[in-house]
């Protein structure tokens, strides 16, 4: 197991130090800014309580949440206090109404009808409810009612200021008999041991929580570095179970966040040991919960990269070139949905109503519809390219007629292509939805066509050997296809007679492509000068002639002599050449073994 130098520990520990302090700072912020009393306006979203009573009634649900764990029946008792809507108003909210339970039962067992009995109104806008401890009568507890506008009598911010005190107080006194029997939470057990002369005294917080807190970060910190420790021969592991080596790099950018996360999650889970002031505790909880969800999108982002490297080791030593596509397009994805799926758990944590964003978005998504029309485009020629694979990593493709080039990687928006120039072309994938594709990597063979032009006293006999002889010289060469090659004469063009040359060569890199054509002409050259074939170029002869010269001695009478004259010097040609042949000529044939198969 590999060790960390004593330099990276001691940075480690100052950065969380940092973090720590950053944290505590933002509690005394939220804790300052909770004190000020509410407006009707500013109080909890939920349900509306009509009398004082009704909003006992909804506290009581705190009763219910202790025995089932059920967050709805918290959340219920929870909307009956008149808090801050801030950063941490909810959560300050849950936990008033936690202490608040557990405050009475040190003192009565809460009967919604002797409340309202004993409820003096004070105003038409305020009433109160005084009530002694069963166990220390000098302990009473007086609950305040405010009636707003938009949510109805809610137990007022006065009170809510106070619930700490009385619940300190009443951790030092017996329960009453009616929830004797009912156990203790954890934090009141933590308490319970704590020396009396450590509860006293302290600036925000008493003594022994101070110390708490210090312990529960050196003990996070330490068993956050075993973790790390424990869990990078594990990764490794695993990746030589793939048959792949982790590049270290790739390894530590996970390592880190990881080694934070578990800080963070650690520290998280203790501090509720420690009974802190409510109005600590709610914004010190939502700040250490903001930084976990940060430091697990962080997390996840850097571990995407892990996951993926094994499996663009597997694409690379693959002869499938669909993987080279599909591996960092799956890696982009990911990581895309990891932040998206960040930032909105980031914003339930701020707004503490994750639906209520969920449903925002599935509205804004029309809006951001129509604004992103060419990005969902371009999404949906993604789609196209990996559903139907027009082309792979490093095919040479036309696109529409006007692009050309090598695939080099595809992208969420763009493909990019290597042009012939070494130029990079960035293309939106939307084309690829509307434009024709040549992939010229999917040729079997690249094509050459040429026509050859040859003097016009050149006899017929010797372009036909001429034409066979280049047919030889495809059949022989080791790189052309011979099942599919054409060399006739094509035609008679101004100054040449026209003989279309058409072969394959079964090289796929433009390089050997080349180097094989530029064997073949040379070929041809040495092939005519051998058979005295000369070719054409234009040309323009002038000739003086005597009248003698353009007298023809086979000249037919009239027409219909001519017709028959035609007829039979027809004859007696195809007699030499189709003649020969069966009553009807099958389609070309290509075999190697017996080139005259092409002829007949």
């Amino acid at each position: 197991m590999s060790t960390l130098r004593p330099s990276v520990l001691v940075r480690e520990f100052l950065l969380a130090a940092l973090a720590l302090v950053a944290t505590c700072g933002f509690v005394r912020v939220e804790a300052a800014s909770a004190r000020p009393v509410l407006q009707a306006e500013e109080a909890p979203k939920g349900e509306h309580f009509e009398s004082p009573r009704e909003a006992i009634e909804a506290f009581l649900s705190v009763y219910e949440f202790e025995r089932t764990g059920s967050s709805e029946q918290l959340e219920r008792a929870a909307k009956v206090f008149e808090v801050r809507e801030g950063l941490a108003g909810g959560e300050r909210a849950r936990k008033l109404a936690e202490r608040l339970g557990l405050v009475f039962d040190h003192v009565t067992l809460i009967d919604p009808a002797r409340v309202e009995r004993e409820l003096v109104t004070l105003d038409d806008r305020h009433a109160q409810w005084s009530v002694s401890s069963e166990v220390d009568p000098s302990f009473t507890v007086q609950i305040g009612f405010v009636r707003t506008d938009a949510f109805g009598w809610l137990i007022d911010s006065r009170t809510c200021a106070q619930i700490e005190g009385w619940y300190v107080r009443a951790s030092d006194l017996a329960r009453i008999a009616a929830v004797g029997d009912k156990p203790r939470t954890t934090a009141e057990i933590v308490r319970s041991l704590v020396p009396s002369k450590l509860k006293h005294g302290g600036w925000l917080l008493e003594p022994w929580q101070w110390v708490g807190l210090l312990l529960l970060f050196l003990i996070a910190f330490f068993f956050e570095r075993i973790l790390t420790l424990s869990v990078r021969p594990l990764v490794r592991r695993l990746a030589r179970f793939e048959g792949v080596n982790l590049p270290p790099d790739v390894l530590a950018r996970f390592e880190r966040p990881f080694g934070w996360f578990l800080l963070a999650w650690l520290w998280l889970g203790g501090v509720q040991l420690l009974d802190l002031p409510v109005a600590v505790y709610a914004p010190l909880r939502l700040g250490v919960q903001l930084f976990t969800t940060v430091i697990g999108v962080w997390t996840l982002y850097a571990a995407t990269d892990v996951v993926c490297w094994p499996l663009k080791v597997k694409a690379d030593q693959s002869e499938n070139k669909f993987d080279d596509m599909l591996v960092p397009l799956l890696r982009r994805t990911v990581k895309i949905l990891v932040v998206i799926v960040g930032l909105v758990f980031f914003a339930s944590q701020l707004s503490g109503d994750l639906w209520h964003i969920l449903a925002g978005l599935s509205i804004g998504s029309l809006a951001i519809g129509f604004a992103a029309k060419d990005s969902i485009e371009n999404l949906f020629g993604t789609f196209t390219v990996l559903l139907d694979g027009p082309f792979r990593i490093g095919d040479v493709v036309k696109i529409g007629g006007d692009i050309e080039g090598s695939v080099e990687e595809v992208g969420f928006r763009s493909t990019r292509i290597r042009t012939p120039e070494d130029s990079l072309i960035t293309v939106p994938n939307s084309r690829f939805i509307s434009s024709s594709v040549d992939c010229l990597g999917a040729r079997r063979a690249r094509r050459v066509r040429v026509v050859l032009g040859v003097t016009y006293d050149t006899p017929a006999t010797k372009i036909e050997a001429f034409c066979e002889g280049i047919r030889e010289l495809v059949r022989a060469h080791p790189l052309t296809a011979n099942e599919n090659y054409h060399v006739w004469m094509a035609g008679f063009g101004a100054s040449s007679l026209d003989i279309e040359m058409v072969f394959f060569i079964q090289a796929l890199d433009y390089g050997t492509f080349t180097r094989e054509r530029h064997r073949m002409f040379l070929d041809v050259l040495r092939l005519a000068q051998r058979l005295g074939v000369s070719f054409a170029f234009p040309t323009t002869t002038v000739w003086m002639g005597q009248p003698e010269d353009v007298e023809h001695d086979n000249v037919p009478a009239d027409g219909p002599q001519g017709v028959l004259l035609g007829r039979s010097e027809a004859r007696n040609v195809a007699a030499g050449t189709v003649g020969k042949l069966p009553a009807k000529p099958g389609p070309v044939r290509y075999d190697v073994a017996d080139p005259d198969s092409l002829l007949r």
